[in-house]
């Protein structure tokens, strides 16, 4: 999923306790460079922490996000267990668990952990998000569904309404051909975000699938003006659709020799 790590990654710091420890102090400092993208410093300020405090969970924690942010999945494991093997109803590192197993495609062993982060903290929506994305992967489309509609009402309750949920939800109600319903959710997302290149993206394809090349084209088009999000060569392939659906072979043809160039070493 797009943005997943921005939002996965996105819980407050702990607050400092009074007398707060040498080794929180130094997790404090660790989480500031993570914060500032120092991944690096920031795993060897929490191995001075944990030199210190072992079981220190938070310390535990971080240093799995700031490993995962770097591709050491292994570390990342490694550092989840100590951190459940210290405190197993700790919903966090229980829910990212469960999001490296999801990242990893070991999603059997992804389903469980989120559930139980779920049972252990229902208010979050980033757990019944993650285990929608699982269940969709495994073909389990009416589990997923249930699930991506519960993000979005926990995150609306908590006043957190994000676009790219609604897509995710979006997306699966296009595949499932629900379309009514895939383009409310797409214009409820635009609305947050009306520069977003995937909704922009999303709402062409719906278009596509409706019958309305025209409008597809303009939406695709709009989609290749903005920046981040879904990769070019995904619009400019929908765009040469639209445009042969058109009859306006020329700028399909010039889409097609985009995706040509791009392709070459």
């Amino acid at each position: 999923m797009r943005g997943a790590c921005l939002i996965v990654f996105a819980a407050a710091a702990l607050a400092q306790p009074p007398g707060a420890s040498p080794a929180y102090r130094l997790y404090e400092q660790a989480n500031a460079l993570f914060t500032a993208q120092k991944l690096p410093q920031c795993l060897a300020t929490l191995d001075e922490a944990l030199g210190l405090d072992p079981k220190l969970v938070p310390a535990l924690t971080l240093k799995a996000k700031a490993a995962m942010g770097m591709n050491r999945f292994d570390l990342a494991r490694q550092s989840l267990n100590q951190a459940l093997a210290a405190e197993p109803d700790a919903w966090y590192p229980r829910f990212l668990s469960g999001f490296l197993y999801h990242l990893e495609n070991e999603l059997r062993l992804a389903l469980p952990e989120l559930e139980r982060a779920r049972k252990l903290n229902p208010r979050d929506p980033r757990s019944a998000l993650y285990l929608g994305l699982t269940q969709e992967s495994l073909g389990r489309t009416a589990e997923a569904m249930a699930l991506y509609q519960e993000t979005i009402r926990l995150e609306e309750a908590a006043g957190k309404a994000q676009a790219e949920t609604l897509l995710t939800c979006a997306r699966l109600l296009l595949l499932l051909g629900r379309l009514e319903e895939c383009a409310q959710l797409i214009d409820r997302a635009l609305r947050l975000e009306p520069d977003s290149r995937d909704a922009r993206y999303e709402r062409a394809r719906l278009l596509l699938k409706r019958g309305d090349a025209s409008g597809a084209a303009r939406e695709g088009e709009h989609a290749l003006r903005l920046a981040g999000g879904v990769a070019e060569r995904q619009i400019r392939y929908l765009l040469v659709r639209a445009y042969q659906a058109l009859g306006e072979e020329k700028l399909a043809a010039r889409h097609a020799a985009a995706l040509r160039a791009a392709e070459k070493p």
